[in-house]
């Protein structure tokens, strides 16, 4: 008889959901999301734990990173203070002096081929036209010479200034190159860190889904005990209730024992399990035994000892290993 009331009232499907449970506590690890290292030409990446992120580049990177930014902030700097009015200015001078020997020699070669010519003319003050003190020339050809000069030392002016902004706007230019290099690299870190965010986050995807792919036949297994469980049971009470009326014990195997039924309750003891013994006193006048558990808490620990009578209440099964000697 223990043989058989175990098949029908065993674990069924607990036990295996049991087994399911500490075979899911051993693999729980591998899918979490764990610390880990990525360590790259570029630099290295990790996880601490508990919200902790890092990463840093390779020296070589560093380096190149410390180089290129403080190249952008030191162009910045030029940049802010450039005076392209002064810059012209410097540049117009130094232009000008490169021209004025040119020019004195154009007025000296004028002169000569002038006088020697002996055509003078209207006079004109020749200096006043740019060819020199004393010159005293008064030909078109000396005015024409001198409007000339004039006007390339204008043209000179301009260019200058030209010259001036566009080598502020070089700098600028040069500037917001090196700043853009500076945050290439250090765009490297991001891409580093988020290389190794990724695979830890690939590798814990893929442990979770074997973990999920080893606990599925747990749960089919169990699916199958319980509906086993419960067939047997249903049979078996069926038959024990054909033998018996009201709540009577059940061939000394099943008793009423629904909290439900009682009155007084009073805890005497206390089973090496946990599980609590007591007394007390039927609502209803009957023949059974006035000692024992409480359906309701042993439900909490041993479900597969547990059954419920076709009227609602329950009852216990004391033939149950854990129970055994109770009654």
């Amino acid at each position: 008889m223990g043989s058989v009331v175990s098949g029908l009232f065993g674990k069924g499907g607990s036990g295996t959901a049991g087994e399911a449970v500490a075979r899911a506590r051993e693999l729980a690890p591998g899918a979490r999301f764990n610390p880990y290292a990525v360590r790259t030409g570029t630099g290295t990446t990790g996880y601490r734990g508990d919200g902790q992120f890092y990463s840093e580049l390779s020296q070589p990177y560093q380096d190149l990173l410390g180089t290129t930014l403080g190249g952008a902030q030191g162009l910045f700097e030029q940049f802010g203070s450039f005076d392209p009015s002064q810059r012209a200015a410097d540049i117009y001078q130094q232009q000008a002096a490169l021209l004025q020997p040119s020019f004195e020699q154009q007025a000296t070669q004028l002169q000569s081929r002038l006088f020697g010519g002996g055509r003078l003319g209207l006079r004109l003050a020749g200096e006043s036209q740019g060819l020199g003190a004393g010159s005293g020339m008064v030909q078109p050809d000396a005015l024409g010479l001198g409007q000339a000069q004039q006007q390339t030392l204008a043209q000179l002016a301009a260019g200058s200034r030209q010259q001036a902004f566009g080598e502020q706007q070089q700098l600028g230019q040069m500037a917001a190159q090196a700043l853009q290099s500076g945050m290439g690299i250090s765009g490297l870190e991001q891409s580093l860190m988020g290389m190794g965010l990724n695979a830890e986050q690939a590798r814990a995807a893929a442990s979770l889904g074997a973990m999920q792919a080893e606990l599925a036949p747990y749960a089919t297994k169990a699916q199958m005990e319980q509906q086993q469980q419960q067939a047997g049971a249903g049979f078996f009470g069926g038959l024990l209730g054909s033998a018996a009326q009201g709540y009577g014990t059940y061939a000394g195997l099943a008793a009423a024992s629904d909290v439900r039924l009682k009155d007084n309750i009073t805890h005497v003891d206390t089973l090496p399990n946990g599980i609590k013994l007591y007394t007390w006193e039927w609502k209803e006048k009957r023949n059974e035994p006035t000692f024992g558990v409480l359906a309701q808490e042993v439900q909490q620990v041993l479900p597969e000892a547990v059954i419920e009578h076709p009227d609602g209440y329950l009852m216990v099964n004391y033939a149950h290993p854990e129970l055994q000697g109770v009654h």
